[in-house]
């Protein structure tokens, strides 16, 4: 498994380009999708995505964003953890 984003990019560097981001995209927030692909081998050779996610899209709208594009059949689970926790699936992106 590669480095995780933290570890590739410098706080400095992430920073700078959320703060691009920010400017570019008011309506929007930057997030980080790392996939644990050691963990489930079914899951494609995805590690990082980076979004630009709708500040009013809840997580779970994210969260069927997120298996569309990794092409998971319905019976397989997508858990989402930010900071540690599992969110609501009801809570807004902006709120998390």
């Amino acid at each position: 498994m590669g480095k995780s984003f933290k570890d590739e990019f410098t706080f400095e560097k992430r920073l700078e380009e959320s703060q691009d981001n920010f400017a570019k995209y008011p309506l929007r927030i930057p997030g980080v999708a790392a996939f644990r692909t050691h963990c489930n081998p079914q899951i494609p050779g995805v590690e990082t995505l980076l979004y630009l996610v709708p500040r009013d899209m809840s997580v779970g709208q994210f969260i069927h964003i997120l298996s569309s594009r990794l092409h998971l059949t319905p019976g397989k689970a997508l858990l989402v953890f930010v900071k540690g926790t599992l969110p609501q699936t009801a809570a807004l992106m902006d709120s998390v």
